[in-house]
């Protein structure tokens, strides 16, 4: 992927246009970390993009996303940016020729990086030094940036989990300084943010940020006991407590409610019967139990309905009631796998005659 972004920055180059990969690539590039998400700067506009590479590109914001060689590749023509609205997104911004100009509108110095056509490394910003020393710094009036933007303050909070970037000092008090900007963005992006640290098993140390830039009741969310490490996110959001302003897919739903029952419950045949085995082997984790979940499973009496010696009809047949059956099967469910049944017709007759007639 890379080798083909150098491909197209020479295209554009050979057509009279500087251009460059700039951003999070070039800052993992120089970590030793893989990043597939390269994006590209140029002085071509887009619909002189659109001419060179004969295709159609749609225009956000100046950022074309190309297909090239099966990748994609977002790119986005030098600009300037201002009045900023909402603490967000620039109104107005004009096209301009000067990649030093462009880098000024960048959040931080270690996401300024630029690669040339050739693969060397460009640093009008100190970046590179800023990453060997572990100093996160913004480009310009540190105040300034996080007002035109408050989601640089997760994103230096998450750079500072994820990389163990320490704040340059003027940072550090324009995130106090302006954190309650925070309240403008929106829950569904503040997730997105978080999923990221949560996926990289950094959630502790994110919850320690929160705390101390307190920041639990603009977040609107917090721990609801001793958090457990894990490395799936939906893992972590099952051990807080957040507001209802925080979307979920119903599979996220499903996933954290199922989460939150086996942690009431406690591991055993019926909950590893019940859920899939890999969220009991999340919770497992979470219990910090050291439970064979594998073998458990493979022990089980019955592994779903079917195994019970015992057909939905000849249910139906002994209590002539179909609205009963699903509470019947649950009942011979837990007394099979609690091994207080045996599963035998016989027995299990016996059982709902005894129970479910009168």
């Amino acid at each position: 992927m890379y080798n083909y972004a150098l491909e197209i920055l020479n295209i554009l180059c050979d057509k009279g246009y500087e251009s460059y990969i700039v951003g999070g690539f070039v800052r993992d590039k120089l970590l030793g970390i893989e990043n597939n998400d390269i994006d590209i700067i140029t002085s071509a506009k887009p619909e002189e993009i659109s001419n060179i590479f004969n295709t159609h590109l749609e225009s956000n914001y100046g950022s074309v996303k190309l297909k090239y060689n099966n990748y994609i590749y977002e790119i986005t023509t030098f600009r300037k940016e201002s009045n900023y609205i909402d603490n967000r997104r620039p109104d107005n911004y004009t096209y301009i020729t000067d990649v030093k100009e462009d880098l000024k509108r960048r959040d931080f110095t270690v996401n300024a990086i630029l690669i040339d056509k050739d693969g060397n490394y460009i640093d009008y910003v100190d970046g590179i030094n800023d990453l060997n020393n572990k100093i996160l710094r913004c480009i310009g009036n540190d105040g300034e940036k996080i007002r035109e933007d408050s989601l640089r303050i997760l994103r230096a909070i998450r750079f500072n989990c994820i990389y163990d970037f320490e704040f340059d000092n003027k940072l550090e008090k324009a995130i106090i300084d302006n954190k309650h900007l925070l309240s403008n963005l929106s829950f569904d992006r503040i997730k997105k943010e978080l999923n990221i640290v949560f996926n990289a098993s950094k959630s502790i140390k994110l919850f320690n940020m929160i705390n101390y830039f307190d920041l639990y009741k603009t977040l609107e969310i917090k721990p609801n006991n001793m958090l457990i490490e894990t490395n799936n996110y939906l893992s972590i959001w099952a051990q807080l407590d957040f507001s209802d302003n925080y979307n979920f897919s119903r599979y996220e739903i499903n996933y954290i409610n199922s989460i939150k029952d086996i942690l009431n419950i406690g591991i055993n045949s019926y909950t590893v019967y019940k859920y899939n085995v890999d969220l009991v082997k999340e919770s497992n984790k979470i219990l910090k139990l050291d439970i064979d979940i594998d073998q458990l499973y493979n022990s089980l009496i019955i592994k779903n309905r079917k195994d019970i010696d015992i057909t939905y009809e000849e249910i139906l047949n002994i209590v002539n009631d179909k609205s009963i059956i699903n509470k019947i099967y649950i009942d011979l469910e837990k007394h099979l796998l609690y091994n207080k049944l045996q599963n035998k017709k016989e027995n299990i007759i016996s059982y709902i005659e005894g129970e479910y007639i009168e």
